[in-house]
């Protein structure tokens, strides 16, 4: 039996999320994790969703038993999403936020004089590794993207895919047990789906 931990702050596309672990041919408890649970050492996996900014997810984890949570980040599987994968680098220059700093390099903003910002709607990753949670996503697959933000990290050794909007960016990192996707991947349909069922079999 799975047990899975979904982190509730307040956003995040939970509804959505909620829906499609239901829906996994896979047997699974879910859990959502807010302030008042205390059940940390039970789960076997953890989601972050991703709306908001670094500075609120930062600050909601204060609310939580902050040492508890990062010692269990250590050795639980994670899938972090968008804002959910952008607060384990140092820093992010949004409201020049300090991170959890698990992983090396930064969060920057997009700052292009002719695209539009943030980059929402669909866009292409292209797979530059394999792995076996990538199993039944193809290069060139489309995931529908909703960010200002992107990270600049020059360890190409656990990047996964990038993205182009003007510039390449990371899209996908995967490093021990860390899971991490610039994409909505509960807004990506049926790969998005795939990514869900990937991250739980894992």
């Amino acid at each position: 039996m799975l047990n899975i931990g979904l982190f509730d702050f307040g956003s995040g596309n939970l509804k959505s999320i909620i829906q499609i672990l239901n829906n996994l041919p896979l047997n699974l408890n879910l859990y959502i994790i807010n302030k008042n649970f205390n059940n940390l050492e039970k789960l076997n996996k953890i989601i972050i969703p991703g709306q908001g900014t670094p500075y609120t997810l930062i600050r909601e984890f204060l609310n939580f038993d902050f040492i508890k949570i990062k010692n269990i980040f250590i050795n639980i599987k994670i899938l972090g999403i968008c804002v959910g994968k952008q607060i384990f680098y140092k820093k992010s220059n949004e409201l020049n936020t300090k991170c959890l700093n698990y992983l090396k390099g930064f969060v920057n903003s997009f700052n292009f004089k002719n695209k539009k910002i943030p980059n929402i709607g669909w866009n292409r990753i292209h797979i530059i590794k394999k792995h076996k949670l990538l199993n039944g996503i193809k290069s060139g697959d489309f995931f529908y993207f909703s960010h200002t933000f992107y990270i600049i990290n020059k360890n190409y050794k656990f990047i996964y895919s990038i993205s182009k909007y003007n510039i390449f960016y990371p899209s996908i990192f995967i490093k021990n047990n860390l899971f991490l996707v610039q994409f909505h991947p509960e807004k990506s349909f049926k790969k998005g789906y795939k990514i869900f069922y990937n991250f739980c079999i894992w």
